[in-house]
């Protein structure tokens, strides 16, 4: 009987180590680096956005107000809502608060591109671009927007008759998508595939773009929890940058800055892929007038260039005289988007769930994806001040390595350069949406694929990653999907 129980007690050992046997040097090549410390796990994490957490688990939508806004303000989430999810249409038009459509755009609603508050579905290999997948122009040299097209490509119009318009307006151009399998094995001989994209522009209305304009493509993101991203001290990020690295971890900690629109004053860019916005309410702004051509209180001006003089022309003659959104519905969307709620954990507590947890802290998947912040006790929103929060990211931008490069430079950030995602609810968007992509252009078709991509700075961590055994990468990827 002795020797059964040892026998037992080894094979529930053996299998036990498949997801809890700590990472070592020899397995890992890690023998150069300190030991890895845990932390403890908190059952806060089970309420990624503390008191502001959604009250119940999106199962069709992640569209639900903080957990912990008074009644009486959910009146104004869901004022703010509307505007959000219903389409604008080509001013004049009966409904006075939703007509300013255009001239240029890329949607007729924000829900187009951020479905049901995540993210839209993408069009298939040889396919049109979707309006979830919308095209920055950047320069190589970082100077200047592109004298034909700006900043974004728009590529819908609006109809509009008038005697002035001695022809129509038109879209600037249209990309085509396609991708290229890719495929790879693992050092345990596992196999995988990836999808890698390439873009056609076509149908361009303005011209060539200028020789030094590259696109750079950008899949609208999960929309959740953004206003507790903009209520983190911005000394808190800061005390994270290490654009030297001086602690010698391999990662280059490095904050975009940006100017706000508002104040004019340089701050970090913590909303958009490479951080172009300081602020939640400037990035709402930006994608009204640059995304659907809605002109606001902070970005008064039509996205027309000198040479689009048709489009200039429409605007001009706008029967409506003043900004497409008012300050004050302007306001009830910005308000929406600064509430609308993180999901809760789901399965994080299991021990499935615990042991991806130990492998992230193990591989340093926490040097740019930062557990946990505090917010501020100042922030204008009460419901969302003081929270101890779980998003996941530094907001920072780390050189991703030349696979995900786009060449070209957006302030501070060069073309390797991404912002680092928050990765709370991720593994909720098959289940609410029906589908997976991630990454900046929504390359990657399930979180191992995203993992795969990593380059440049990540991709020593990348490669303990795949020295993992198969069910050592599973659990990593549970815990994933649980937070």
């Amino acid at each position: 009987m002795y020797v059964v129980h040892l026998l037992v007690v080894a094979l529930l050992a053996s299998a036990t180590a498949l997801y809890s046997a700590p990472l070592n040097a020899q397995e890992f090549a890690l023998e150069q680096k300190p030991s890895v410390t845990v932390p403890a796990f908190s059952e806060q994490e089970l309420l990624p956005g503390g008191k502001a957490t959604a009250s119940r688990t999106a199962k069709r939508t992640f569209i639900h107000p903080a957990g912990n806004i008074p009644t009486i303000e959910q009146l104004d989430f869901w004022d703010g809502f509307s505007f959000f999810r219903d389409p604008w249409v080509a001013s004049p038009a009966i409904t006075s608060d939703r007509d300013g459509l255009g001239p240029l755009f890329n949607a007729r609603s924000c829900k187009a591109c951020h479905n049901d508050g995540g993210r839209g579905r993408l069009n298939r290999s040889g396919e049109y671009a979707s309006p979830a997948l919308l095209f920055r122009l950047l320069k190589n040299d970082g100077v200047g927007a592109d004298k034909h097209y700006g900043g974004q490509l728009q590529p819908n119009a609006i109809r509009l008759s008038h005697h002035k318009l001695t022809k129509p307006v038109i879209g600037e151009g249209k990309v085509r998508v396609e991708y290229q399998i890719i495929k790879g094995e693992y050092p345990d001989g596992s196999t995988y595939s990836l999808r890698k994209p390439s873009y056609h522009l076509e149908q361009l209305g303005y011209g060539k773009l200028e020789p030094n304009t590259v696109l750079s493509p950008r899949y609208a993101p999960a929309i959740y929890g953004m206003g507790l991203i903009d209520a983190i001290s911005e000394q808190d990020l800061l005390a994270q940058q290490d654009f030297d690295d001086l602690n010698g971890d391999g990662i280059k900690t490095q904050y975009n800055m940006v100017k706000n629109a508002q104040t004019g004053q340089l701050q970090i860019g913590r909303f958009g892929f490479k951080g172009l916005h300081a602020t939640l309410e400037q990035q709402v702004a930006g994608a009204f007038v640059n995304d659907i051509g809605i002109t606001n209180p902070i970005f008064p001006e039509e996205a027309c260039t000198d040479v689009q003089l048709m489009c200039r022309t429409a605007a001009s003659v706008d029967p409506k005289g003043t900004l497409d959104i008012p300050k004050k519905l302007h306001d009830l969307t910005v308000y929406m988007n600064k509430t609308l709620a993180v999901p809760k954990a789901r399965d994080l507590t299991s021990e499935r769930a615990q042991q991806g947890r130990t492998l992230f802290y193990q591989l340093r998947c926490d040097s740019c994806h930062t557990p946990t912040y505090k917010t501020r006790p100042d922030y204008p929103i009460a419901a969302l001040q003081a929270q101890q929060i779980y998003p996941y990211s530094d907001f920072a931008l780390h050189d991703m390595g030349k696979e995900l490069a786009d060449e070209g430079i957006e302030n501070l950030a060069s073309g390797a350069q991404w912002r680092t995602p928050p990765l709370w609810g991720i593994g909720l968007q098959k289940r609410v949406q029906g589908f997976e992509a991630y990454l900046h252009d929504g390359r990657a078709r399930t979180l191992e694929e995203a993992i795969l991509w990593h380059g440049g700075e990540a991709h020593e961590i990348k490669k303990h990653f795949m020295n993992l055994s198969a069910k050592q990468r599973s659990a990593l990827i549970y815990f994933l999907q649980q937070i």
